[in-house]
């Protein structure tokens, strides 16, 4: 019931209630708390780039914090890229997105929603971690695969335009990749998005 009535803040709140969801949402937790992503995209439909900005300081971004905490927020701005409209504009979500490539845990997720924003700012990075120490798991090998594969088929649309930078270097990339792990990239093409 309580989160059916956060939840409804954020669509129909003003002011104080933007308030009240500040104090609950910024509160530091060290345990779960059930519909903890409600609360955060309640806030931040009332409080746009500030309440994101402080979102991340506390929770989305800080190393600190419990990943539940963490993947409530990953949550809340997915939820803002799809339902909340130009309260927040969708290069700062991309940008809080990309804050979260650090938490390795989360990196498989992260990558496929930049992928699907179409963010191709973080293609060289993505190949610096590609197997490295935390992001040698395959689900999140996979993610790469599957970004330089989204990337690659981002055609122009008119036939006879040169291709975008970001396709030519996905290319590039996942040339190497296939050099490299051929059986990734495969598998990475069999369930492409």
């Amino acid at each position: 019931e309580e989160v059916a009535r956060v939840r409804d803040l954020g669509l129909v709140g003003d002011e104080t209630d933007a308030l009240l969801l500040r104090e609950m949402a910024l509160q530091p937790r060290s345990e779960f708390r059930l519909g903890a992503d409600g609360l955060f995209a309640g806030y931040l439909m009332l409080s746009g780039e500030n309440g994101l900005e402080e979102l991340e300081q506390a929770k989305i971004h800080h190393k600190g914090v419990p990943f539940s905490e963490t993947y409530a927020g990953l949550q809340s701005i997915r939820y803002m890229w799809t339902y909340g409209g130009d309260r927040i504009s969708k290069d700062r979500l991309r940008h809080s997105m990309r804050g979260l490539l650090d938490r390795q845990e989360l990196a498989d997720l992260v990558i496929i929603d930049l992928g699907r924003w179409q963010d191709w700012s973080v293609s060289d990075k993505l190949m610096e971690v590609y197997g490295s120490e935390g992001y040698d798991i395959p689900s999140t090998k996979r993610a790469i695969a599957r970004y330089f594969l989204t990337a690659e088929s981002d055609h122009p649309a008119a036939p006879n335009d040169p291709l975008p930078a970001h396709v030519i270097k996905a290319k590039k990339h996942l040339k190497t990749l296939r050099e490299k792990d051929p059986e990734t990239v495969k598998a990475a093409e069999q369930f492409s998005f």
